[in-house]
């Protein structure tokens, strides 16, 4: 069964937003109403503070049309956590606008159509980077599917390997061959490949030993290129 906690306990009502409990959360731009917990699962249900909208196509004042739920999967602590998400629906009124109806969105909690939030994306590559965490493992804490985690953090992944900034201050660079012993040798996905590692050490001394990349092939070209 789960146990309902309210607000604040000097709020009359239990969907009135509370600046504690906000604070605790810590997710940008929503509101705590409740939250109600077992041991298995913790659900905090949020929603964006009223304030006028416009529409995205022609800017006219929208009126509200009520909510939906939105479920996201948010980063783990004592139990998994889901982010109720009420989110709202609003109507066009101009009749010549194509809109008609649309829902909010809030960039800084979730992308447009997905189901793991901004933050619990981070704290999952960190996982990744940091503490040798696999996907399988990452999905499991999260309470979701393998693919689900794999489509969040791939467009991350792959925005912080296009970035430039990752090779500053590399002095000392580890190349080594690898081979992927389980890929299947029916398919043509890249089975030889050269892996480049930052070896500079640190003011202490500590090497940083931090992979650079994978690139297909161990030949003399593929390192040069």
């Amino acid at each position: 069964m789960f146990q309902h906690t309210s607000a604040c306990p000097d709020t009359r009502s239990i969907t009135a937003p509370c600046s504690r409990c906000d604070l605790l959360l810590g997710l940008e731009g929503v509101q705590v109403e409740h939250v109600d917990r077992d041991d298995a699962l913790m659900v905090v249900t949020v929603s964006t503070p009223p304030q006028p909208t416009g529409c995205p196509a022609c800017g006219v004042i929208a009126t509200g049309r009520g909510r939906r739920p939105r479920v996201l999967h948010d980063v783990p602590g004592v139990t998994r956590v889901r982010v109720l998400w009420r989110q709202r629906i609003w109507r066009c009124d101009d009749t010549d606008c194509a809109k008609k109806t649309f829902v909010e969105q809030v960039p800084s909690l979730v992308a447009a159509r997905g189901s793991i939030t901004h933050r619990a994306i981070a704290w999952a590559i960190r996982q990744l980077r940091h503490e040798h965490a696999t996907i399988q493992g990452l999905a499991r804490q999260l309470g979701t599917s393998w693919k689900t985690v794999w489509r969040a953090v791939v467009p991350e992944l792959e925005r912080m390997a296009a970035d430039p900034a990752r090779f500053e201050g590399v002095s000392t660079l580890g190349v080594d061959e690898h081979i992927w012993h389980h890929v299947d040798p029916r398919k043509q996905s890249p089975k030889e490949l050269t892996g480049m590692v930052d070896l500079t050490r640190d003011e202490h001394g500590r090497v940083r030993a931090r992979l650079l990349d994978l690139v297909p092939g161990r030949s003399r070209k593929a390192y040069a290129t």
